[in-house]
């Protein structure tokens, strides 16, 4: 089964740009609207969590809670720089990568590395 990149957002154009990018890089791509489908989804080994903090349905304590230690280390958080709070409470959640939204869209083919 191939690794899947799934983004939890309600932003259709992220989703489109995360998609493509995830699937030319060799893997699966979900778009989920909760933090137990984004668990659910990611349960094949090398699979990634992108939490995007703008979302109101995704919580890192929330998802940090119920995911494993390995995908913890593998997700990634972001959200608008100026949400420090939101950030740091990703930080604090242990989610492996938290970059501001910018970071995260500029670095899009970078963080999919498949294998």
């Amino acid at each position: 089964m191939t690794a899947c990149i799934v983004l939890c957002s309600t932003d259709l154009m992220l989703i489109s740009t995360v998609g493509g990018i995830a699937e030319s890089r060799g893997f699966a791509f979900s778009s989920v609207n909760t933090v137990q489908q984004a668990i659910d989804r990611a349960a094949i080994s090398g699979s990634i969590v992108c939490l995007d903090l703008s979302a109101t349905f995704a919580d890192p304590q929330e998802f940090a809670a119920a995911a494993s230690p390995d995908l913890l280390t593998r997700s990634i958080a972001f959200g608008p720089h100026v949400h420090t709070a939101k950030l740091e409470a990703a930080r604090s959640a242990g989610i492996g990568r938290v970059m501001s939204r910018g970071q995260f869209v500029s670095g899009l083919a970078q963080h999919f590395s498949a294998g």
